[in-house]
């Protein structure tokens, strides 16, 4: 009786033993898994900050934002801080800015204000951007800015490199007081300039249909070309195209008519 006791307590040992190495095995798995699992959150995480990590873009210290994608800065869903970045989505987009510091005109202290420089540009998500323009200090250099803008105003990245953007001088005529930029932009924006960008021309696919046309080549004297040059009262003939194939059936058909008529109008 007592060997068979014996044994039976050599075996109940032995099997504790087992099932304590089971044990032990099943606990390291169960943080293998932990760890593996809370990796895999974290990398998740990351990956996903990093996609929709948004751009920014600091305008220079002496600056004003008049117009962001089409809408005057007063109208905008944000409160833009001076020297504070603007944030950007992953898409084209277009600012308007003027330089705005005080200069010595001979022996007097002056404020300058600048022409309104349009910027437009396709940002990196994730990417620091910043508009470099020198710092004024008399009305000679106030006035070179104004007459060659291009030559002085850049689009840096973080690393202090320069990156490809469009750039413009927003067209000027008479007095500015009160001056509504952004229908202003709306119009320049229907040109050819290499800064215009349509998506922020005010105008629907053909919204107007038969009025539209005729409106649309308003103010071209303006507005008409990439250096701003006055004389040309047409729309080219490549964003013609492009609202064209924009167009549903209804209103190509309309503008067909519209075209017709100007060319009857003509003969006659």
């Amino acid at each position: 009786m007592r060997s068979h006791l014996n044994d039976f307590s050599r075996r109940f040992y032995r099997s504790g033993q087992n099932n304590c190495s089971w044990l032990n095995n099943r606990s390291w798995l169960n943080k293998l898994l932990v760890a593996t699992l809370s990796l895999f959150m974290i990398t998740s995480a990351w990956a996903a900050e990093t996609k929709t990590k948004h751009a920014t873009l600091k305008l220079p210290v002496k600056s004003e934002l008049l117009v962001l994608d089409g809408t005057n800065a007063k109208d905008l869903d944000f409160t833009v801080e001076a020297n504070k970045p603007i944030t950007l989505s992953d898409e084209r987009h277009q600012v308007v800015f003027q330089l705005s510091d005080v200069v010595t005109d001979g022996g007097d202290r002056n404020r300058f204000t600048s022409k309104p420089f349009i910027l437009t540009f396709h940002p990196i998500a994730g990417q620091r951007y910043s508009i470099d323009a020198p710092k004024l200090k008399n009305m000679r250099q106030a006035e070179s800015i104004n007459s060659n803008p291009t030559s002085k105003i850049t689009l840096m990245n973080a690393k202090g490199e320069s990156v490809p953007f469009e750039f413009a001088t927003l067209p000027t005529k008479g007095i500015q007081f009160g001056r509504n930029y952004a229908a202003d932009v709306q119009k320049f924006n229907r040109t050819d300039s290499p800064a215009a960008a349509s998506e922020f021309s005010g105008m629907g696919v053909f919204a107007e249909q038969n009025t539209g046309f005729a409106n649309a080549s308003q103010n071209e004297k303006i507005y008409g070309s990439a250096a701003n040059k006055e004389g040309d009262a047409n729309m080219s003939a490549s964003m013609l195209r492009y609202w064209f194939e924009k167009a549903d059936p209804a209103t190509q058909k309309a503008f067909i008519n519209w075209a017709q008529e100007q060319v009857t109008r003509e003969t006659r």
